[in-house]
């Protein structure tokens, strides 16, 4: 199974990087470049100042999607990688609930 990794592309002028979630940096360029057709705005490489490369750590890296907070769990453990924020939270209660019984 693949790798995901998040691709951070800092362009100069921007205050926050554009962040790709991939398996490689060439999907992570493609993804790129299809989120400049669909939103109809001209990403300017020629303004691109860094990328970075970060691995998700488990139940460490976190997201929001659509008002959701997420983090991440692996691919083998949902199909994106990611669980909401408070399954995860009562999954950690209740494993804990668990050991100390």
């Amino acid at each position: 199974m693949a790798t995901t990794r998040f691709y951070k592309y800092f362009f100069r002028g921007l205050e926050k990087p554009v962040i790709m979630e991939a398996e490689s940096k060439l999907m992570a360029d493609d993804m790129l470049y299809h989120l400049s057709q669909k939103s109809k705005t001209n990403i300017n490489m020629s303004l691109l100042e860094d990328v970075r490369v970060e691995t998700p750590l488990f139940g460490i890296s976190k997201r929001k999607r659509h008002g959701k907070d997420f983090v991440w769990v692996g691919k083998d453990k949902t199909s994106d990688g990611w669980l909401e924020q408070k399954e995860y939270d009562a999954i950690q209660k209740l494993k804990k609930t668990t050991k100390n019984d």
